[in-house]
């Protein structure tokens, strides 16, 4: 081995361990809140209220695009919302989408993954929660008893860290996203800036609520609130495999979306 690929192999070693920092555990541990650890173990699917569309406390369905009495705009978020076409809801035009999940087959990212109607699976360990998806399918890390990085790389799950309040709730705190994904079905935008977190609370022993407290300054005025609920299923995880592919969503348009469609004549 020549004394040049040596050094570019150790380089790349490197490159490929700093890519990995915002998914390993950052210590030393933060003194965060701990408490008796809810079994959240099983297979759980949309609850009551369904997938929804919109991540408005207020305005589920998306019906209120751009009007949700909960959500408080900046003024480019509200223009960049109502500019957005869904691919599914009340204003929905598959044919000419502007979701980037649909078109580039990018990470739809925490909480708008719950808008789909697949199961989620957490897989609990004294070190992380894992939180596994149908969709994807991909699965989210959730560092116990650990820290942020001073300085995450954007991506888009960010990176997690979380604790267990009440005996009865798993709490996530993620900073370090990406603003290329939507924060639902509708096209609510976020920033670099976005600080979630969520809480998942089980409520019985069928029933998990989750709260998902939005604090993104880069889009919003304050921090405002949304929810889901999980139901157990008893159909078994990955029974389904929801595999995006930019080659099946063209030819969806192609079969159904162009012929519901008939001034549609391409696939934006």
């Amino acid at each position: 081995m020549t004394p040049l690929v040596a050094a570019l192999i150790v380089l790349v070693g490197a490159a490929t361990l700093a890519a990995q920092d915002n998914f390993l555990p950052i210590g030393p541990p933060s003194p965060i809140p701990t408490s008796a650890v809810p079994d959240l173990s099983g297979d759980w699917g949309p609850g009551a209220g369904g997938i929804g569309q919109s991540m408005s406390g207020a305005d589920p369905a998306g019906r209120l695009r751009g009007k949700e009495p909960d959500i408080p705009y900046l003024p480019w978020a509200l223009a960049r919302t109502m500019e957005q076409v869904p691919p599914t809801g009340p204003d929905a035009r598959f044919e000419a989408t502007t979701d980037p999940q649909i078109h580039y087959c990018e990470p739809p990212g925490p909480g708008h993954i719950f808008m789909y109607p697949a199961k989620t699976k957490f897989v609990q360990t004294s070190e992380a929660v894992y939180i596994l998806h149908e969709v994807g399918p991909v699965f989210r890390p959730v560092w116990l008893n650990a820290k942020h990085p001073p300085d995450p790389d954007p991506n888009y799950w960010g990176h997690s860290i979380g604790w267990y309040e009440n005996g009865d709730t798993l709490v996530v705190d993620t900073i370090g996203f990406n603003d290329r994904a939507w924060l639902d079905q509708v096209g609510h935008p976020r920033t670099e800036k976005l600080h979630m977190i969520e809480r998942y609370r089980k409520t019985d022993a069928n029933t998990i609520a989750i709260e998902f407290t939005i604090d993104d300054p880069g889009a919003y005025s304050k921090p405002w609130v949304g929810r889901r609920n999980l139901a157990r299923s008893q159909t078994g995880f990955m029974r389904f495999a929801w595999v995006c592919s930019v080659r099946d969503n063209y030819e969806h348009y192609q079969k159904v979306g162009a012929p519901g469609n008939p001034g549609a004549t391409t696939f934006k």
